[in-house]
Protein backbone atom coordinates (compact mmCIF):
# COMPACT_ATOMS: atom_id res chain seq x y z
CA UNK A 1 0.00 0.00 0.00
CA UNK A 2 1.56 3.61 -0.83
CA UNK A 3 1.73 6.51 1.45
CA UNK A 4 0.62 10.30 0.44
CA UNK A 5 2.33 13.00 2.45
CA UNK A 6 0.54 16.04 3.49
CA UNK A 7 1.77 19.57 2.65
CA UNK A 8 0.70 22.71 3.95
CA UNK A 9 0.07 25.04 1.11
CA UNK A 10 1.80 23.62 -2.01
CA UNK A 11 0.71 23.42 -5.69
CA UNK A 12 -0.81 27.23 -4.78
CA UNK A 13 -1.65 27.57 -8.29
CA UNK A 14 -3.00 23.95 -8.40
CA UNK A 15 -5.46 24.08 -5.18
CA UNK A 16 -7.15 27.36 -6.65
CA UNK A 17 -8.16 25.31 -9.88
CA UNK A 18 -9.34 22.70 -7.67
CA UNK A 19 -11.13 25.51 -5.72
CA UNK A 20 -12.48 27.36 -8.51
CA UNK A 21 -14.11 24.05 -10.21
CA UNK A 22 -15.90 23.07 -7.09
CA UNK A 23 -17.13 26.11 -5.90
CA UNK A 24 -18.65 26.30 -9.51
CA UNK A 25 -20.08 23.28 -8.96
CA UNK A 26 -21.43 23.33 -5.66
CA UNK A 27 -23.18 26.79 -7.27
CA UNK A 28 -24.79 24.76 -9.67
CA UNK A 29 -26.17 22.31 -7.55
CA UNK A 30 -27.79 24.56 -4.83
CA UNK A 31 -28.99 26.36 -7.92
CA UNK A 32 -29.93 23.14 -10.18
CA UNK A 33 -33.14 21.64 -11.23
CA UNK A 34 -33.79 18.25 -12.16
CA UNK A 35 -33.63 17.86 -15.33
CA UNK A 36 -35.49 14.69 -16.75
CA UNK A 37 -35.11 12.93 -20.49
CA UNK A 38 -37.82 13.33 -22.93
CA UNK A 39 -40.65 10.96 -23.05
CA UNK A 40 -40.02 8.28 -25.33
CA UNK A 41 -41.97 5.20 -25.98
CA UNK A 42 -40.99 2.01 -24.44
CA UNK A 43 -40.21 0.08 -27.57
CA UNK A 44 -37.83 2.53 -28.78
CA UNK A 45 -35.65 2.04 -25.68
CA UNK A 46 -32.59 0.02 -24.87
CA UNK A 47 -31.78 -1.75 -21.78
CA UNK A 48 -28.00 -1.48 -19.97
CA UNK A 49 -27.59 -4.10 -17.38
CA UNK A 50 -24.60 -5.66 -15.67
CA UNK A 51 -22.88 -7.07 -12.40
CA UNK A 52 -21.29 -4.94 -10.15
CA UNK A 53 -17.92 -6.01 -8.53
CA UNK A 54 -16.90 -6.89 -6.01
CA UNK A 55 -20.00 -6.97 -4.18
CA UNK A 56 -21.34 -6.87 -0.40
CA UNK A 57 -21.64 -3.32 0.26
CA UNK A 58 -24.59 -0.77 -0.81
CA UNK A 59 -24.05 0.95 -4.00
CA UNK A 60 -26.05 3.90 -5.89
CA UNK A 61 -26.35 4.59 -9.56
CA UNK A 62 -26.92 7.65 -10.92
CA UNK A 63 -27.56 8.49 -14.62
CA UNK A 64 -26.98 11.82 -16.52
CA UNK A 65 -26.99 12.97 -19.98
CA UNK A 66 -24.37 13.09 -22.36
CA UNK A 67 -23.48 16.77 -20.73
CA UNK A 68 -23.48 15.90 -17.41
CA UNK A 69 -26.85 16.62 -16.53
CA UNK A 70 -28.30 14.97 -13.47
CA UNK A 71 -31.02 12.37 -14.94
CA UNK A 72 -31.93 9.85 -11.79
CA UNK A 73 -30.81 7.37 -9.30
CA UNK A 74 -31.42 4.45 -7.81
CA UNK A 75 -29.94 1.50 -5.11
CA UNK A 76 -28.72 -1.34 -6.56
CA UNK A 77 -29.32 -4.27 -5.21
CA UNK A 78 -27.86 -7.99 -5.31
CA UNK A 79 -24.75 -6.37 -7.24
CA UNK A 80 -26.55 -6.29 -10.12
CA UNK A 81 -27.53 -3.30 -12.01
CA UNK A 82 -30.73 -2.97 -14.98
CA UNK A 83 -31.72 0.58 -16.67
CA UNK A 84 -33.99 1.07 -19.37
CA UNK A 85 -33.34 4.57 -21.93
CA UNK A 86 -34.08 5.96 -24.53
CA UNK A 87 -31.63 5.73 -27.46
CA UNK A 88 -28.14 8.27 -26.74
CA UNK A 89 -25.41 8.62 -25.11
CA UNK A 90 -25.41 8.45 -21.03
CA UNK A 91 -22.80 8.63 -18.53
CA UNK A 92 -23.55 5.65 -15.44
CA UNK A 93 -21.92 6.30 -12.01
CA UNK A 94 -21.78 4.08 -9.24
CA UNK A 95 -21.10 4.92 -5.85
CA UNK A 96 -20.05 3.03 -2.76
CA UNK A 97 -22.86 4.10 0.34
CA UNK A 98 -20.75 3.34 3.20
CA UNK A 99 -20.50 6.26 5.68
CA UNK A 100 -17.92 8.55 4.24
CA UNK A 101 -15.27 7.84 7.46
CA UNK A 102 -15.05 4.30 6.52
CA UNK A 103 -11.74 3.77 4.85
CA UNK A 104 -12.20 0.36 3.16
CA UNK A 105 -14.77 2.16 0.83
CA UNK A 106 -14.58 1.44 -2.60
CA UNK A 107 -14.03 5.00 -5.12
CA UNK A 108 -16.99 6.36 -7.30
CA UNK A 109 -17.14 4.83 -10.91
CA UNK A 110 -18.36 6.06 -13.90
CA UNK A 111 -19.32 3.92 -17.25
CA UNK A 112 -20.37 6.07 -20.53
CA UNK A 113 -22.88 4.02 -22.39
CA UNK A 114 -24.41 4.44 -25.76
CA UNK A 115 -28.22 3.09 -25.80
CA UNK A 116 -29.93 1.88 -29.14
CA UNK A 117 -33.28 1.32 -29.47
CA UNK A 118 -34.35 -2.11 -28.68
CA UNK A 119 -30.48 -3.19 -27.59
CA UNK A 120 -30.36 -5.33 -24.73
CA UNK A 121 -26.58 -5.37 -23.50
CA UNK A 122 -24.45 -6.14 -20.59
CA UNK A 123 -21.80 -3.97 -19.34
CA UNK A 124 -20.11 -5.12 -16.11
CA UNK A 125 -18.89 -2.44 -13.47
CA UNK A 126 -15.29 -3.14 -11.49
CA UNK A 127 -14.97 -0.51 -8.65
CA UNK A 128 -11.38 0.60 -7.22
CA UNK A 129 -10.25 0.63 -3.75
CA UNK A 130 -10.35 4.52 -2.82
CA UNK A 131 -7.96 6.28 -1.07
CA UNK A 132 -8.20 7.56 2.35
CA UNK A 133 -7.15 10.67 4.29
CA UNK A 134 -7.10 10.67 7.86
CA UNK A 135 -6.20 13.00 10.91
CA UNK A 136 -6.82 14.93 13.35
CA UNK A 137 -7.64 18.41 14.20
CA UNK A 138 -7.41 21.08 16.71
CA UNK A 139 -8.27 24.38 16.94
CA UNK A 140 -6.67 26.89 19.87
CA UNK A 141 -4.89 24.16 20.48
CA UNK A 142 -7.75 21.80 21.37
CA UNK A 143 -9.16 19.08 19.66
CA UNK A 144 -11.61 20.22 17.77
CA UNK A 145 -14.87 18.12 17.73
CA UNK A 146 -17.41 18.10 15.18
CA UNK A 147 -15.28 20.20 12.81
CA UNK A 148 -16.29 19.75 9.37
CA UNK A 149 -13.20 18.77 6.46
CA UNK A 150 -13.38 18.37 3.67
CA UNK A 151 -11.16 17.02 1.08
CA UNK A 152 -11.84 18.42 -2.78
CA UNK A 153 -10.15 17.43 -6.54
CA UNK A 154 -9.61 19.05 -9.51
CA UNK A 155 -12.45 17.27 -11.31
CA UNK A 156 -15.20 18.78 -9.11
CA UNK A 157 -15.71 16.01 -6.74
CA UNK A 158 -15.97 16.55 -2.63
CA UNK A 159 -16.05 14.34 0.03
CA UNK A 160 -16.54 14.84 3.15
CA UNK A 161 -16.71 14.08 7.21
CA UNK A 162 -17.15 15.30 10.84
CA UNK A 163 -14.37 14.80 13.14
CA UNK A 164 -15.35 13.07 16.32
CA UNK A 165 -15.05 14.74 19.80
CA UNK A 166 -11.42 13.82 19.95
CA UNK A 167 -10.92 15.66 16.53
CA UNK A 168 -10.23 12.56 14.67
CA UNK A 169 -11.28 12.07 11.19
CA UNK A 170 -11.65 10.08 7.94
CA UNK A 171 -11.91 10.40 4.76
CA UNK A 172 -12.85 7.09 3.16
CA UNK A 173 -13.29 6.22 -0.94
CA UNK A 174 -11.25 8.71 -2.64
CA UNK A 175 -10.82 8.57 -6.43
CA UNK A 176 -6.82 8.64 -7.82
CA UNK A 177 -5.83 12.58 -7.98
CA UNK A 178 -4.51 15.09 -5.23
CA UNK A 179 -6.29 17.10 -2.82
CA UNK A 180 -6.55 20.33 -1.15
CA UNK A 181 -8.40 19.48 2.21
CA UNK A 182 -10.38 22.46 3.98
CA UNK A 183 -11.54 22.49 7.80
CA UNK A 184 -14.13 24.25 9.19
CA UNK A 185 -14.03 24.64 13.40
CA UNK A 186 -17.46 24.29 14.44
CA UNK A 187 -17.94 27.30 16.72
CA UNK A 188 -16.70 29.24 13.66
CA UNK A 189 -14.17 31.28 16.07
CA UNK A 190 -10.59 29.52 14.59
CA UNK A 191 -9.40 28.73 11.17
CA UNK A 192 -6.36 27.69 9.20
CA UNK A 193 -4.64 26.87 6.08
CA UNK A 194 -5.61 24.56 3.76
CA UNK A 195 -3.40 21.53 3.18
CA UNK A 196 -2.45 20.30 0.03
CA UNK A 197 -2.47 15.85 -0.48
CA UNK A 198 -0.71 15.26 -3.76
CA UNK A 199 -1.05 12.44 -5.67
CA UNK A 200 -3.44 9.30 -4.19
CA UNK A 201 -3.71 6.21 -5.55
CA UNK A 202 -6.03 3.73 -5.03
CA UNK A 203 -5.66 1.92 -1.84
CA UNK A 204 -3.28 5.15 -0.07
CA UNK A 205 -4.10 6.03 3.36
CA UNK A 206 -2.63 9.91 4.09
CA UNK A 207 -2.57 11.07 7.70
CA UNK A 208 -2.43 14.72 8.20
CA UNK A 209 -2.42 16.77 11.35
CA UNK A 210 -4.48 20.05 11.01
CA UNK A 211 -4.26 23.02 13.44
CA UNK A 212 -6.62 25.67 13.50
CA UNK A 213 -4.51 28.64 15.30
CA UNK A 214 -5.69 31.71 14.06
CA UNK A 215 -8.69 33.47 14.91
CA UNK A 216 -11.76 33.52 12.50
CA UNK A 217 -13.31 36.86 11.36
CA UNK A 218 -16.53 37.75 9.82
CA UNK A 219 -17.46 39.11 6.20
CA UNK A 220 -20.39 40.87 5.07
CA UNK A 221 -20.85 41.67 1.66
CA UNK A 222 -23.90 44.04 0.47
CA UNK A 223 -25.07 42.52 -3.25
CA UNK A 224 -25.68 44.54 -5.96
CA UNK A 225 -26.85 44.87 -9.73
CA UNK A 226 -27.27 47.20 -12.45
CA UNK A 227 -27.15 49.82 -9.81
CA UNK A 228 -29.61 48.56 -7.50
CA UNK A 229 -29.66 46.23 -4.79
CA UNK A 230 -29.76 42.72 -5.75
CA UNK A 231 -32.90 41.92 -3.77
CA UNK A 232 -33.10 37.87 -4.73
CA UNK A 233 -32.28 35.20 -3.07
CA UNK A 234 -29.17 33.31 -4.07
CA UNK A 235 -26.27 30.58 -2.83
CA UNK A 236 -22.88 32.98 -2.80
CA UNK A 237 -19.33 31.58 -2.04
CA UNK A 238 -16.75 33.50 -0.73
CA UNK A 239 -12.82 32.34 -1.58
CA UNK A 240 -9.79 33.27 0.38
CA UNK A 241 -7.31 34.87 -1.86
CA UNK A 242 -4.42 33.58 1.12
CA UNK A 243 -5.96 30.21 0.97
CA UNK A 244 -8.27 28.78 -1.72
CA UNK A 245 -10.30 27.98 0.89
CA UNK A 246 -14.15 28.86 0.59
CA UNK A 247 -17.25 29.87 2.40
CA UNK A 248 -20.94 29.22 0.70
CA UNK A 249 -24.28 31.05 2.40
CA UNK A 250 -27.59 32.10 1.25
CA UNK A 251 -27.68 36.03 0.78
CA UNK A 252 -31.33 37.56 1.87
CA UNK A 253 -32.33 41.34 0.85
CA UNK A 254 -29.05 42.35 -0.90
CA UNK A 255 -26.78 41.11 2.22
CA UNK A 256 -24.27 37.83 2.34
CA UNK A 257 -22.91 37.32 5.73
CA UNK A 258 -19.77 35.10 6.39
CA UNK A 259 -18.01 33.41 9.37
CA UNK A 260 -15.38 31.52 10.49
CA UNK A 261 -13.39 33.03 7.89
CA UNK A 262 -9.57 33.06 7.45
CA UNK A 263 -7.92 37.13 7.42
CA UNK A 264 -7.11 39.09 4.18
CA UNK A 265 -8.73 39.69 0.95
CA UNK A 266 -11.43 38.07 -0.67
CA UNK A 267 -13.36 37.24 -3.99
CA UNK A 268 -16.80 36.07 -4.98
CA UNK A 269 -18.32 33.44 -7.01
CA UNK A 270 -21.76 34.32 -7.32
CA UNK A 271 -24.18 32.55 -9.69
CA UNK A 272 -26.06 33.95 -12.04
CA UNK A 273 -29.89 35.52 -10.32
CA UNK A 274 -32.51 37.34 -12.45
CA UNK A 275 -31.68 38.80 -15.72
CA UNK A 276 -27.64 38.76 -14.94
CA UNK A 277 -25.11 36.33 -15.66
CA UNK A 278 -22.92 34.26 -13.34
CA UNK A 279 -19.61 35.80 -12.66
CA UNK A 280 -16.59 35.54 -10.27
CA UNK A 281 -14.44 38.69 -9.29
CA UNK A 282 -12.99 40.78 -6.47
CA UNK A 283 -14.98 41.95 -3.51
CA UNK A 284 -14.78 45.58 -3.24
CA UNK A 285 -12.78 46.51 -0.19
CA UNK A 286 -13.15 43.14 1.77
CA UNK A 287 -10.72 42.87 4.12
CA UNK A 288 -11.56 40.54 7.16
CA UNK A 289 -9.14 41.50 10.26
CA UNK A 290 -6.54 39.23 11.47
CA UNK A 291 -7.73 39.70 15.13
CA UNK A 292 -11.08 37.98 14.81
CA UNK A 293 -13.07 41.05 13.49
CA UNK A 294 -15.28 41.86 11.35
CA UNK A 295 -15.63 44.13 7.82
CA UNK A 296 -18.79 45.26 7.58
CA UNK A 297 -18.96 47.42 4.57
CA UNK A 298 -17.94 45.44 1.63
CA UNK A 299 -19.56 45.47 -1.95
CA UNK A 300 -20.26 42.47 -4.92
CA UNK A 301 -21.94 44.08 -8.02
CA UNK A 302 -23.28 41.71 -11.01
CA UNK A 303 -21.59 43.49 -13.58
CA UNK A 304 -22.82 40.95 -16.94
CA UNK A 305 -26.62 41.41 -18.13
CA UNK A 306 -27.81 38.37 -19.85
CA UNK A 307 -29.91 38.62 -23.63
CA UNK A 308 -33.83 39.41 -23.32
CA UNK A 309 -36.63 39.95 -25.22
CA UNK A 310 -39.58 42.38 -25.47
CA UNK A 311 -42.49 43.37 -27.32
CA UNK A 312 -46.41 43.78 -27.03
CA UNK A 313 -49.18 41.22 -28.09
CA UNK A 314 -51.67 42.94 -29.95
CA UNK A 315 -55.33 41.68 -31.92
CA UNK A 316 -54.69 41.34 -35.26
CA UNK A 317 -58.01 42.40 -36.64
CA UNK A 318 -57.44 45.30 -34.42
CA UNK A 319 -53.84 46.01 -33.92
CA UNK A 320 -54.97 49.18 -31.96
CA UNK A 321 -55.93 46.65 -29.36
CA UNK A 322 -53.66 45.21 -26.67
CA UNK A 323 -54.33 42.10 -25.22
CA UNK A 324 -53.46 41.17 -21.86
CA UNK A 325 -53.03 37.42 -20.19
CA UNK A 326 -51.27 35.95 -23.45
CA UNK A 327 -48.28 33.41 -23.13
CA UNK A 328 -45.55 34.15 -24.48
CA UNK A 329 -42.70 31.48 -24.93
CA UNK A 330 -38.96 31.68 -26.58
CA UNK A 331 -38.17 28.15 -27.94
CA UNK A 332 -33.94 27.74 -28.94
CA UNK A 333 -32.86 26.54 -31.93
CA UNK A 334 -33.15 22.61 -31.17
CA UNK A 335 -36.36 22.82 -29.21
CA UNK A 336 -35.74 23.50 -25.74
CA UNK A 337 -37.85 25.85 -23.83
CA UNK A 338 -36.20 29.27 -22.70
CA UNK A 339 -38.42 31.56 -21.17
CA UNK A 340 -42.26 32.11 -20.77
CA UNK A 341 -44.14 35.25 -19.80
CA UNK A 342 -47.48 36.70 -19.57
CA UNK A 343 -48.71 40.13 -21.18
CA UNK A 344 -49.46 42.30 -18.66
CA UNK A 345 -52.36 44.95 -19.36
CA UNK A 346 -50.78 47.29 -21.88
CA UNK A 347 -49.93 44.07 -23.77
CA UNK A 348 -46.45 43.97 -22.90
CA UNK A 349 -44.50 41.07 -22.49
CA UNK A 350 -40.72 40.49 -21.31
CA UNK A 351 -38.16 37.55 -20.82
CA UNK A 352 -35.39 37.71 -19.67
CA UNK A 353 -33.60 35.21 -16.75
CA UNK A 354 -30.29 33.60 -18.35
CA UNK A 355 -30.82 33.64 -21.65
CA UNK A 356 -27.10 33.50 -23.69
CA UNK A 357 -26.40 35.08 -26.95
CA UNK A 358 -27.74 32.52 -29.60
CA UNK A 359 -29.54 32.36 -33.30
CA UNK A 360 -32.64 30.63 -34.82
CA UNK A 361 -34.10 31.58 -31.14
CA UNK A 362 -38.59 31.02 -31.99
CA UNK A 363 -41.43 33.48 -30.25
CA UNK A 364 -44.78 31.49 -29.94
CA UNK A 365 -48.14 33.50 -28.57
CA UNK A 366 -51.19 31.95 -27.43
CA UNK A 367 -54.01 32.63 -24.92
CA UNK A 368 -52.44 29.32 -23.25
CA UNK A 369 -55.42 27.07 -23.68
CA UNK A 370 -54.02 24.94 -20.62
CA UNK A 371 -56.18 27.67 -18.89
CA UNK A 372 -59.27 26.45 -19.62
CA UNK A 373 -60.14 29.37 -22.34
CA UNK A 374 -58.83 30.88 -25.58
CA UNK A 375 -60.79 33.70 -24.86
CA UNK A 376 -58.76 36.88 -24.93
CA UNK A 377 -59.71 40.98 -25.15
CA UNK A 378 -62.45 42.92 -23.47
CA UNK A 379 -65.92 43.25 -24.68
CA UNK A 380 -67.17 44.10 -27.55
CA UNK A 381 -64.05 42.52 -28.90
CA UNK A 382 -63.41 39.58 -26.46
CA UNK A 383 -62.70 36.36 -28.54
CA UNK A 384 -60.83 33.02 -29.41
CA UNK A 385 -57.57 33.40 -30.11
CA UNK A 386 -55.22 31.25 -32.00
CA UNK A 387 -51.50 30.94 -32.19
CA UNK A 388 -48.85 33.73 -34.04
CA UNK A 389 -44.98 32.92 -34.06
CA UNK A 390 -41.98 34.77 -34.97
CA UNK A 391 -38.67 32.77 -36.03
CA UNK A 392 -35.21 33.62 -36.69
CA UNK A 393 -34.82 35.86 -33.62
CA UNK A 394 -31.51 36.39 -32.55
CA UNK A 395 -30.41 37.37 -28.99
CA UNK A 396 -27.25 39.26 -27.99
CA UNK A 397 -26.02 39.04 -24.04
CA UNK A 398 -26.31 42.60 -22.41
CA UNK A 399 -28.90 43.15 -25.03
CA UNK A 400 -32.79 43.88 -25.01
CA UNK A 401 -34.61 42.52 -28.58
CA UNK A 402 -37.47 44.31 -29.50
CA UNK A 403 -39.73 42.23 -31.06
CA UNK A 404 -42.35 44.99 -31.49
CA UNK A 405 -46.34 44.15 -31.90
CA UNK A 406 -46.85 40.57 -32.69
CA UNK A 407 -49.91 39.75 -33.82
CA UNK A 408 -52.71 37.49 -32.63
CA UNK A 409 -55.25 36.29 -35.07
CA UNK A 410 -59.02 35.50 -34.07
CA UNK A 411 -59.74 31.50 -34.34
CA UNK A 412 -61.85 30.65 -37.48
CA UNK A 413 -65.30 31.49 -36.58
CA UNK A 414 -66.73 28.07 -36.72
CA UNK A 415 -64.03 27.84 -33.16
CA UNK A 416 -65.81 30.67 -31.96
CA UNK A 417 -69.09 30.17 -29.11
CA UNK A 418 -70.35 33.41 -30.38
CA UNK A 419 -72.36 35.82 -27.61
CA UNK A 420 -74.57 38.74 -28.38
CA UNK A 421 -71.49 41.63 -27.57
CA UNK A 422 -68.75 40.06 -29.77
CA UNK A 423 -66.72 41.46 -32.76
CA UNK A 424 -68.76 40.47 -35.89
CA UNK A 425 -65.52 38.87 -36.83
CA UNK A 426 -65.95 36.02 -34.50
CA UNK A 427 -69.47 35.58 -33.60
CA UNK A 428 -70.02 31.97 -34.79
CA UNK A 429 -71.84 30.99 -38.02
CA UNK A 430 -75.83 30.76 -37.12
CA UNK A 431 -76.99 27.19 -37.10
CA UNK A 432 -78.17 26.05 -40.20
CA UNK A 433 -82.01 25.70 -40.72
Amino acid sequence: MGTATATGTAARSTAAATVLALVLAVLAALGATTVTAPAADAAAKGEVTGEIRPGGFPVKMRWFDADWRFLGSRKVTNGIYSISLAPGTYYLQFTDERPAYNVDKFAPTDLKVRVRSGDFVQRNVRMQPGAAITGTVRAGGKPAGGARVVAANSNEQSFETKANGKGQFAIGGLPIGSYSVFTYERTKTWVGRSTFIRGLRPGDRANTAIALNQRAGKLQVRLRAGGETMRETAFVTAVSKATGQFWTVKARRGKAVFAGLYPGKYRMVAPGVGNWLPQEGAIDGAKVPANGGADLVSVFTWTKAAASVQGYVVNAEHPELDLAGARVRLFAADGRLLGTARSDSTGQFFIGGQLLTQTGVTAVVDPDPTNGSAYLGEKPYRCKFGTTEVAGVALKVGTTTQLGDLLLPYLPVEQQDGFPQNDPNCEAAEPAA
